[in-house]
């Protein structure tokens, strides 16, 4: 499905391909940028976006630990040799049956498949008839089932078959006047024989302030849900931890804490507090908790997921491919916010395609879109490809003022149209020029005529195109 105005570009910005950018140490990083926002691929990173940035913002969190390493591509590794290089990553799913272990049967295995995961992939730039540039990187083949190492036997149980063959591609630009990165991804079948296979998706998140801090509940995630959206279990949601091992979690890897002391049972005998619930009719807020390892699962009922810095009152977003119900996800979900407590912690935004069946040099495109803005407050209510709403457009009777806040994906004049019955326009009414760094919030004296009957907030781009934001009908 191809989400509507995907090819609705107008300019590209140029890839430029550079050595040891950011000191990473790695060559060969491709990197598009305009004057909102920058992205970098690092193709032997096994491809990953390792920078999205909203000006000096990062969305992204990068191991330090793996500056310019490479590895060779094989799936022969251990469980601690996973090379998570951080940034934006992806997992073929489902992900129960992608090893095989002694016994010859069909299982997970940690770290995921390698190939796809954590090996170099190939890179290219093209450019369309409309002069855009797109980076595209591809993986290598990954066969499955991978090995499992047998600590035992001091050996890999490897498959006696190779029973799939997948190659992932991706390709992304960017325009001139948005804070906005356009994805396209491609997972095909290379084998001989019919697969149920689909994607999942991650951006792995910055969650501190400075090294010195633990200060994760200034860095948040927020997830739309339907209570006519349930769960094959009938929850609207699932946390993948329970207070035992949470608990664990905690002794182990932190500090060592007291079952008989009453303030650390209440403290840490749970499945975390940073699972704040619902905090605006349908949307869902949680936070980072470095005291924690544990995942959110749930349907997203709109099409976008949101992380937030909140110290740098940025918003990055999803905006991705509507549930289907009538499909196959794995666990019955589309979207998950992780918890990691490895390495300096990270929060993860992830969503999943379904699961689709490739018959051989069969494949499917799933697209995405990713976008940066800059917001006053929280939470974050509603998310659509012209921004984001932090407080839909209201008309206050009593003070005659109508008043809104947002956070905007592109530069532009903001409008206001009066409308009628009919959906003519009546007025325009001119508030402010905008743009992705900064919030937009108003507050202007208006009076309601009575042949008025929606008002609609629009920005018009450079182009004179139009997008809208919100709008609010007459009561």
């Amino acid at each position: 499905m191809l989400i509507p105005g995907f090819l609705s570009a107008q300019s590209n910005p140029n890839v430029s391909i550079i050595n040891n950018y950011n000191n990473w140490g790695w060559n060969n990083v491709h990197v598009v940028k305009n004057k909102f926002i920058s992205v970098a691929v690092v193709p032997d990173a096994a491809g990953r976006i390792l920078e999205f940035n909203l000006a000096h913002v990062p969305a992204l969190w990068v191991n330090p630990k793996l500056f310019g390493k490479v590895f060779e591509p094989s799936d022969d590794v251990k469980k601690e040799e996973w090379r998570n290089f951080g940034g934006y990553r992806l997992v073929p799913i489902p992900v129960d049956d992608c090893a095989i272990n002694s016994s010859g049967e069909k299982t997970r295995r940690w770290p995921p498949p390698a190939i796809i995961g954590d090996s170099p992939y190939a890179v290219d730039i093209s450019t369309n008839t409309k002069g855009q540039q797109s980076i595209h990187v591809s993986s290598g083949i990954q066969n499955l089932p991978v090995p499992i190492y047998n600590y035992s036997l001091k050996t890999f149980n490897n498959p006696e078959i190779i029973e799939e063959q997948l190659q992932y591609n991706r390709s992304l630009y960017i325009e001139e006047d948005k804070s906005v990165v356009y994805i396209k991804h491609t997972l095909k079948n290379k084998g001989s024989y019919s697969v149920e296979r689909g994607l999942k998706i991650t951006s792995q998140h910055p969650t501190r302030s400075n090294l010195n801090l633990e200060d994760g509940e200034n860095f948040l995630a927020y997830l739309p849900f339907s209570e006519n959206l349930k769960l094959p279990n009938g929850k609207q949601f699932e946390i993948t931890t329970s207070p035992q091992n949470r608990w664990n979690f905690i002794n182990k890897n932190r500090f060592p804490i007291d079952k008989n002391n009453q303030e650390h049972l209440k403290k840490y005998f749970n499945t975390g507090t940073n699972w704040k619930g619902e905090v605006a009719p349908g949307v869902f807020e949680m936070h980072y908790d470095y005291n924690l390892m544990a995942g959110f699962q749930m349907i997203a009922s709109k099409s976008w997921i949101c992380y937030v810095n909140k110290l740098e009152n940025a918003v990055f977003v999803k905006i991705f491919e509507p549930y289907n119900k009538n499909l196959n996800y794995e666990y019955g979900v589309n979207a998950e916010i992780y918890n990691s407590g490895m390495e300096t912690g990270y929060l993860e935004t992830e969503i999943k395609t379904p699961i689709y069946h490739l018959k051989p040099n069969e494949h499917f495109d799933y697209f995405e879109i990713q976008a940066a803005a800059k917001i006053k407050a929280l939470p974050i209510l509603e998310v659509n490809k012209t921004g984001v709403i932090t407080k839909n457009i209201s008309f206050d009777e009593e003070n005659k003022m109508l008043s809104g806040e947002y956070g905007v994906f592109i530069e532009g004049e903001v409008l206001i149209h009066l409308k009628d019955t009919s959906d003519k326009l009546i007025k325009e009414i001119s508030i402010e020029q905008v743009s992705p760094l900064k919030a937009l919030s108003f507050q202007i004296p208006f009076k309601w005529d009575l042949n008025i009957n929606k008002i609609e907030l629009i920005i018009k781009d450079k182009s004179g195109k139009i997008h809208h934001l919100d709008n609010c009908i007459k009561q």
